[in-house]
């Protein structure tokens, strides 16, 4: 069932995605600010709606990309000096 939401002054429709997709966004971003308990809570809901494993390590595979890739870019920045950072 989809319902009008605010969040913070942003306008959306809860329940616009597939419960599965939300679940599995939910528990991604989760895991990228390292908050735990959201992240048990949602791998759960995500398995209940039918998640497999493979989704699952793709949605963690997704919530790994920005960090790898700030870790990418800051490791290229401070390679590339001369040494002297």
């Amino acid at each position: 069932m989809v319902k009008q939401v605010e969040l913070f002054n942003v306008q959306y429709k809860e329940g616009s995605l597939e419960p599965k997709t939300a679940e599995l966004i939910k528990f991604a971003v989760n895991l990228a600010i390292d908050h735990k308990h959201g992240a048990k809570l949602h791998l759960g809901r995500a398995r209940e709606v039918g998640a497999t494993e493979d989704e699952i390590w793709e949605a963690v595979a997704y919530a790994m990309r920005p960090v790898a890739a700030k870790v990418r870019n800051f490791a290229k920045e401070i390679v590339s000096t001369d040494g002297n950072g």
